[in-house]
């Protein structure tokens, strides 16, 4: 699902290890919001590692897992940046927020989020609750849309 607010598009991308979700997420100028509770962390760096390839500018996680996956995300962040081989990072800093309230961060990562050297001008919702949260991410997607009619 696609909608359009704060000049931003937004749009839900369902992680799976069967399931191509890498390609669904844009290379440049994007925010991720990141939904995981309390996902194995195999799965976790799996997906740090992969959105930092494609160049995110910000992550907002939220979900019961959120703290513990920002800080996996903050400790790949400064492996990458201290590792004598040279593991790719973006030439501009990524931030990295959790939000311990659902609609919270969501509402935050849409409206509020804003970087200094890049352009927001997608964000996904990446969701790795298997689909648990998808009515509850769409509400709130919902009621923004709404307030932003």
């Amino acid at each position: 699902m696609k909608k359009i607010i704060n000049d931003r598009e937004i749009k839900t991308v369902q992680y799976a290890t069967d399931y191509n979700w890498y390609a669904k997420i844009p290379d440049s100028n994007w925010l991720c919001i990141l939904v995981d509770n309390d996902k194995k962390r195999r799965y976790v760096d799996e997906v740090i590692a992969k959105i930092i390839n494609k160049d995110v500018c910000y992550v907002c996680i939220i979900g019961e897992g959120c703290e513990r996956t920002h800080d996996l995300f903050d400790e790949e962040i400064v492996f990458r940046e201290v590792e004598i081989d040279e593991y790719y990072l973006p030439k501009h800093h990524i931030v990295t927020t959790w939000h311990n309230e659902f609609n919270e961060g969501i509402k935050f990562g849409i409206q509020h989020a804003y970087h200094d050297e890049i352009e927001i001008r997608e964000v996904v919702i990446l969701d790795m609750t298997d689909g648990t949260e998808r009515a509850r991410i769409n509400k709130e997607l919902a009621e923004l849309a709404y307030e932003n009619e």
